[in-house]
């Protein structure tokens, strides 16, 4: 958790090394890239390592090739003057896993859907910091191929989620460009879990189900989304590369699970001009 911690400051120390760096050449005249009647997509794909250990299947923490996609839409809200935008991210994470004894076979999967309002700032016309509120759906599973009578978990779980962003445009290639920190962290919510102990067959079938949703915060669900994107022109298109660092991890009906993903991205950004009457 120590070394997590570490990776996860050294992108932030990166990132603000990037925006100091590309400071030192951005024109006076540039502006931030957020306009009525434009929506910004972004679609990425990318592959990294993914560490995952769930003590529902296993003590042990397995580990390996983790393949990831990401969707995010963001235009302006129809209120709040131009200074709310609606956000929308969407992902899926899909990992190849393997035991520290290399004599067992993991494969998890997630899928997260989230939606809310940041509220803008613009401290110049550079810079547009933002903050808000998301709400966010996720479900999932792991399944380890040594399993007995319960080879497989299920989550399911919906929060409320703190959401930050920092961006910064700057022109390039006579065109726009544009750095973004962006940050989700749930504060509130609820998740489906077994309780230790407890098999599926006894929640499905015999109807023994209580104590399978549980209350979820910072201190019994510790979880936090972090991606750094950068915008840049190429030959009339846009590419977008990125790094993710996916932390979802809980301690839930005295069963543990932590899932630490790390990813880097690529893909495209659209802007599209939408017409309303």
């Amino acid at each position: 958790m120590r070394s997590l911690r570490h990776l996860l400051l050294a992108a932030l120390g990166t990132c603000c090394c990037l925006l100091q760096a590309a400071g030192q050449t951005v024109p006076a005249d540039t502006t931030t890239h957020l306009r009525r009647g434009v929506t910004e997509r972004t679609c990425l794909w990318g592959a990294g390592w993914a560490n995952v250990l769930d003590t529902y299947l296993t003590p042990l923490a397995y580990k390996g090739t983790n393949f990831a996609m990401l969707h995010r839409t963001e235009r302006l809200a129809r209120w709040g003057q131009g200074k709310v935008s609606v956000l929308g991210r969407y992902q899926l994470h899909l990992a190849y896993l393997t035991a520290p004894t290399d004599d067992g076979k993991e494969w998890d999967a997630e899928l997260s859907a989230a939606g809310g309002w940041l509220y803008n700032f613009h401290p110049s016309r550079r810079w547009r910091l933002a903050c808000g509120g998301v709400l966010e759906g996720s479900g999932g599973f792991t399944y380890n191929v040594r399993g007995g009578n319960n080879p497989a978990q299920g989550r399911l779980g919906a929060a409320l989620c703190a959401a930050a962003l920092a961006e910064w445009s700057f022109a390039m290639l006579r065109s726009d460009a544009l750095l973004r920190l962006e940050a989700l962290a749930p504060v509130a919510g609820v998740m489906f879990a077994p309780q230790y102990g407890q098999s599926y067959y006894e929640i499905f079938s015999l109807g023994h189900s209580g104590g399978c949703v549980h209350f979820t915060h910072p201190g019994n669900c510790p979880t936090a989304s972090l991606l750094a994107q950068a915008e840049l022109p190429l030959w009339g298109a846009r590419l977008s590369l990125g790094y993710q660092a996916d932390v979802r991890q809980h301690t839930l009906g005295g069963l543990k699970r932590h899932a630490w993903r790390h990813t880097l991205l690529i893909g495209y950004v659209r802007r599209l001009n939408l017409l309303r009457r």
